[in-house]
């Protein structure tokens, strides 16, 4: 009896760090409303979802060693949506996002012709290299990215 009474401890002491790091990989999850940075664009509702990890055959070597896949989507649309996967560290230094990254505050996740960064709520994010006319955004939902050729966008977790 007494076994049984450990291993049930043991049990209910260890699972939380397996909850914790299916949280962390599941912090992407849910609905949002994108919302444009341009004020005169319409928002819609999208959706992140993880999708099945990548086929590392299928990959060239420098995305081999993060399988991790998610799905950004428009619901109400009914097409398959875009594939992410986390930015490399060269991706983070081509922005000047090195610093904010060894940090631990900020977090990308690519799709070729978008991306969606997470951080704090209020991180002013500066793109390029440092120069005087630098353009910056402010992350006020501490979720934004860009679609290329459309523009910078926020999302709003709603779920």
């Amino acid at each position: 009896m007494r076994r049984f009474f450990a291993g049930l401890l043991w049990v209910l002491g260890v699972a939380p760090l397996g909850a914790s790091a299916a949280q962390a990989e599941e912090a992407w999850s849910g609905a949002y409303r994108l919302e444009w940075i341009d004020a005169g664009k319409t928002g819609a509702e999208m959706r992140i979802a993880p999708a099945p990890d990548a086929d590392p055959a299928k990959l060239v070597e420098k995305y081999r060693a993060d399988l991790t896949r998610w799905t950004i989507s428009q619901p109400v649309s009914g097409q398959k949506g875009a594939t992410l996967r986390r930015f490399l560290s060269s991706q983070y230094e081509a922005f000047g996002w090195g610093d904010l990254r060894e940090a631990a505050r900020i977090e990308c996740l690519d799709a070729n012709r978008l991306f969606v960064c997470r951080t704090d709520p209020g991180t002013t994010i500066s793109f390029g290299p440092d120069r005087p006319n630098r353009e910056t955004l402010v992350a006020r939902t501490g979720v934004f990215g860009v679609i290329l050729h459309a523009g910078a966008f926020e999302l709003k977790k709603l779920d």
